[in-house]
């Protein structure tokens, strides 16, 4: 059989809807020289048509960063490229990842996951949420494309390494999750010296948690986890604007109190409040104009500021007491993951 280019690895607990939707768009590929291998807690059958190029491998019941590393051992590619399984790749996906690796000389590759345009109403406007600059502050480059860059953290999402330098530094850290993508960024950087590049060509779909509950659990895991990796990883997270949620949520909780010992910072207090709804109003109308709708915009300001307040407030939990990786629970009938 001859070596693939490619070897996908996606992670996942056990079939479902969304892995079946990814699996279909991979068979669409215009790029034919790739491997899929899918790891699973357990073999289950599923009809890839005669499609020799797709594995299933059973990792048990663990972490997405051991699945991937379990995936990574099996792979004959020369470059590991990372997918969720809750993300589809355009047709040209693995064109254009080739095309670029093979004009720049570098040892890593991220790439945008947008949201889907048919994507249901709640999930759009959580995916708007991500997409402002409002939320994601110097990221928005991981959910919409923008321009060609140097990087040094990328989620897994959508991720390409060559298989060497994966090899080299020893994979993912199993002992992470969600974080495993930053810590093997961090390794690969202190590995190489240099940092990897960003294109924006090879994108992904990626389905988004929708508002508001299960968008809120999802991001309560990134700050956890952000916050812990900034107090013992400050080299990629001890960054400025990680910490901006975490002195919102404490400027809103503690304003009324420094207020009532000091009346003429009430003043100065309210108004920052006003100054930030306005601008939380003026970025929803920017950001949800195709929507077309007043409910977008509502929506959408809800979802910043929840999100602002969720991070901020996990961050501190995450950097106070470090998270214990906890397993997402999946539905029994149907294989899908349940909340965020």
């Amino acid at each position: 059989m001859r070596v693939p280019v490619f070897s996908i690895i996606i992670p996942c607990r056990s079939m479902c809807d969304f892995l079946r939707e990814n699996i279909s768009y991979l068979r669409k590929l215009e790029f034919r020289e790739f491997e899929v291998l899918i790891i699973l807690d357990e073999i289950e059958s599923f009809d890839f048509k005669g499609d020799s190029r797709f594995r299933i491998l059973r990792s048990g019941s663990v972490g997405p960063g051991q699945k991937r590393n379990i995936g990574a051992m099996q792979a004959r590619g020369d470059i590991l490229a990372f997918l969720d399984d809750d993300a589809y790749p355009h047709p040209k996906w693995l064109s254009y990842a080739h095309e670029v690796l093979s004009e720049v000389d570098t040892y890593a590759l991220g790439s945008p996951a947008i949201t889907p345009l048919e994507s249901p109403f709640l999930e759009t406007i959580s995916g708007r949420v991500l997409e402002s600059i409002f939320t994601s502050a110097g990221t928005m480059y991981r959910h919409i494309p923008m321009r060609r860059k140097y990087i040094d953290d990328y989620p897994t999402v959508n991720l390409f390494v060559k298989r060497k330098i994966f090899l080299d530094i020893g994979g993912f850290d199993e002992n992470f999750w969600p974080g495993e993508d930053t810590k093997l960024c961090l390794d690969m950087l202190k590995k190489m010296g240099r940092k990897f590049l960003y294109d924006p060509k090879p994108i992904v779909y990626h389905h988004r948690r929708a508002l508001f509950a299960p968008h809120l659990k999802q991001i309560s895991r990134y700050g956890r986890y952000r916050g812990q990796f900034a107090k013992t990883f400050p080299e990629t997270s001890r960054r400025f604007a990680y910490f901006v949620p975490s002195l919102f949520v404490l400027w809103v909780l503690l304003g009324p109190v420094i207020a009532m010992f000091l009346r003429s910072f009430g003043l100065i207090y309210i108004v920052s409040l006003w100054i930030y709804v306005l601008v939380l109003l003026f970025e929803g109308i920017r950001v949800t104009r195709k929507e077309g709708s007043v409910k977008a915009v509502l929506y959408f300001m809800q979802g910043v500021f929840l999100t602002h307040f969720t991070y901020g407030l996990n961050f501190i939990i995450g950097f106070v007491r470090k998270p214990q990786l906890e397993l997402r629970d999946v539905d029994q009938n149907t294989g899908n993951y349940l909340g965020g």
